[in-house]
């Protein structure tokens, strides 16, 4: 069965290099406008990861992301393009130990700016991606430290209310494909899979947070590093754009 799912993929990744591929350069158009609805699915999957990575507290999380790139097209082998993408979420998180409980809500967002290659081996069809950008992150936080008793919830004098930011270095790789639609491929859907890497510059979201208000974050920092490293900065990468050639 896996021969045969390999065979597939490869005849389907060959047939549509023979249907797609464009046969005279020179007058085909260079321009590509896409918007990616990639950043929407990575905001649709932060609930399920702080499930996942935070399974002792409580928690729920919403998200929506976009992205949009330009792609200048050099010659029939290589190209070259500028991507924005956004992503924003809000997470309410919870934990509770012994008589004491720690409430956070948490408002994220993030956007970046890359620079893009591409080379595409065997003609304007398949591709390979390599990307270096720019990416800031920023929080808005507030919670609070209560104890109950009796059921009753009563406010100790422990609060935050916090704005903290990171910016990073981007890199990332990625393979996929472009397929065509149209009169000389004036639609286009790409398809593609990849990862990115942020290296951080200054300290993380987590540690901001815990100058800010001291221990009273150390039971979310497991949750800050994955949400900030796999969620809105680097981490493994679906696009699935949609665009014009011009």
């Amino acid at each position: 069965m896996t021969k045969r799912a390999s065979l597939a993929l490869g005849l389907l990744i060959l047939t549509s290099g023979i249907i797609f591929a464009q046969t005279d350069f020179e007058s085909s158009p260079k321009n590509t406008f896409t918007v990616d609805v990639g950043p929407t699915i990575i905001g649709l999957a932060v609930g399920p990861v702080i499930k996942v990575v935070a399974s002792d507290l409580e928690g729920n999380a919403t998200g929506f992301g976009i992205g949009a790139q330009y792609e200048r097209q050099i010659n029939r082998s290589w190209s070259a393009a500028a991507r924005f993408a956004y992503l924003g979420a809000g997470l309410g998180l919870a934990m509770e130990e012994g008589i004491g409980r720690a409430e956070l809500d948490m408002s994220m967002t993030s956007y970046s700016v890359e620079g893009h290659v591409r080379l595409y081996p065997f003609g304007e069809t398949f591709f390979v991606d390599g990307m270096l950008g720019y990416a800031n992150l920023s929080a808005n936080l507030t919670g609070n430290v209560m104890i109950s008793i009796g059921g009753v919830k009563i406010p100790l004098p422990v609060s935050v209310s916090f704005s903290p930011s990171r910016n990073y270095f981007k890199l990332g790789a990625k393979a996929g494909w472009r397929m065509y639609l149209g009169k000389q491929g004036t639609f286009t859907f790409e398809p593609s899979v990849g990862y990115s890497h942020g290296i951080g510059l200054g300290e993380t979201i987590e540690k901001q947070l815990e100058k800010k208000v001291g221990g009273i974050v150390s039971d979310f920092e497991d949750t800050f590093k994955y949400v900030e490293n796999l969620v809105f900065i680097g981490g493994p990468r679906v696009s699935l754009a949609f665009g014009l050639r011009l």
